[in-house]
């Protein structure tokens, strides 16, 4: 057996592996069951349905999330990837007699949607993000933006004689829209009357003018959304780098 070979068997029977030990494994299994295809012929199929969902998984937490477009020649790359991806789901439904749009359907579209897929994306990003909080990277970002009246449009009154204690209150004000997220993800919200004590709280803990600490909450939210954008960004890259070096191929 040549090495190009055995190396294609090899592949396939890990994907055919992953197939089985999938969340929505159940529903794979009765979907390829109802259609006659054995697992073990389907791993290029499930391969690409796999990373389908994945980027739809990506795409829909950005959408969600209502996340800034911090790399956008990234974006229009993934329409290309996205197109690739959709012929090179077409010719593994021609090759095992599938329908396309019974497999968007019954699968992608499922996948993209399912917690046990999505949730430990987002806790991951989360956890980025916490140990982001007390890193370097974090105060030397806020203190080279925090006062950009070209970028915000507006100057904080008295942030020349309280840079400490705005910085502080920038960062605490980012860990709690973290925390709002994090209480969504555990199917929970944080309560309004809560939420508007704990605002209420860091402006009087660092006497923060109130027009100023408007200010600091619009400039806390845009960092977080950012940081967000990013991290997001970073956890997705070595999918878009799979579909540049694995999808775009002749056989599709």
């Amino acid at each position: 057996m040549g090495k190009k070979s055995r190396l294609k068997r090899e592949k396939a029977k890990k994907q055919s592996e992953t197939a089985k030990e999938h969340p929505m494994k159940t529903e794979i299994q009765q979907f390829l069951l109802k259609r006659d295809v054995d697992i073990d012929n389907a791993s290029g199929l499930l391969y690409v349905v796999s990373i389908m969902a994945n980027f739809l998984i990506f795409r829909s937490i950005k959408e969600h999330s209502d996340l800034p477009n911090i790399r956008p020649e990234e974006d229009k790359a993934d329409e290309k990837r996205m197109e690739k991806l959709g012929q090179a789901l077409s010719y593994e439904c021609e090759e095992l007699n599938v329908e396309f749009q019974e497999i968007m359907n019954e699968l992608i579209f499922p996948m993209a949607g399912n917690t046990a897929l999505v949730k430990p994306v987002l806790k991951k990003i989360y956890t980025l993000l916490v140990s982001l909080i007390p890193s370097d990277n974090f105060r030397e970002t806020t203190e080279n933006q925090i006062e950009n009246p070209d970028f915000w449009g507006d100057s904080l009154m008295h942030y020349k004689d309280h840079k400490k204690s705005y910085f502080e209150t920038v960062k605490e004000l980012f860990a709690l829209a973290l925390d709002v997220v994090q209480y969504s993800l555990d199917g929970r919200e944080m309560e309004e009357v809560r939420h508007i004590e704990k605002l209420e709280q860091i402006r009087k803990t660092h006497a923060i003018d109130t027009d100023d600490f408007l200010k600091l909450r619009r400039r806390a939210t845009e960092f977080f959304r950012i940081a967000f954008a990013t991290y997001l960004g970073i956890e997705f890259q070595p999918l878009r780098e799979e579909v540049d070096t694995k999808i775009l191929q002749p056989a599709y």
